[in-house]
C-alpha cells in the first residue's frame, strides 16, 4: 500500500490523542447534510466490504465527564426521535447544515 496525502490526512486528523478507535454519534451523522450522509455510507459500505471484523472484540463505549464515567445522555441515543435543539448546541459556528 503506497501511503500518500490520504494517509498523512487521516493520520493528521487524529493528531496527536492517541486515539486507536473512531466513535462518532449517529445522531449527529443524521444531521449533517444528506449528501454527507450518502458519502459516509459509501466509505462505510467500502470497508464492510474490505474487513471482516466479526471475529474482533466488540467495542464499548463508556462516557466521561470531568473524569467520572456518565450515563449516556439521551439526545445522542435517540436516533429516531432526535433532539435538534441539543444536536445543534454542538455544532460549530458555520458548520454545514
Amino acid at each position: 500500500m503506497t501511503r500518500g496525502e490520504g494517509y498523512d490526512e487521516l493520520w493528521n486528523w487524529f493528531g496527536m490523542s492517541r486515539a486507536s478507535w473512531l466513535t462518532m454519534p449517529r445522531t449527529f451523522m443524521h444531521e449533517m447534510p444528506d449528501e454527507w450522509q450518502a458519502k459516509m455510507a459509501v466509505l462505510l459500505n467500502e470497508w464492510d466490504e474490505t474487513w471482516d471484523t466479526s471475529n474482533l472484540p466488540s467495542p464499548h463505549v463508556q462516557l466521561k465527564e470531568n473524569g467520572k464515567f456518565v450515563k449516556t445522555p439521551e439526545f445522542l441515543i435517540a436516533y429516531r426521535h432526535p433532539n435538534i435543539g441539543k444536536i445543534n448546541f454542538y455544532k460549530v459556528n458555520g458548520a454545514a447544515t
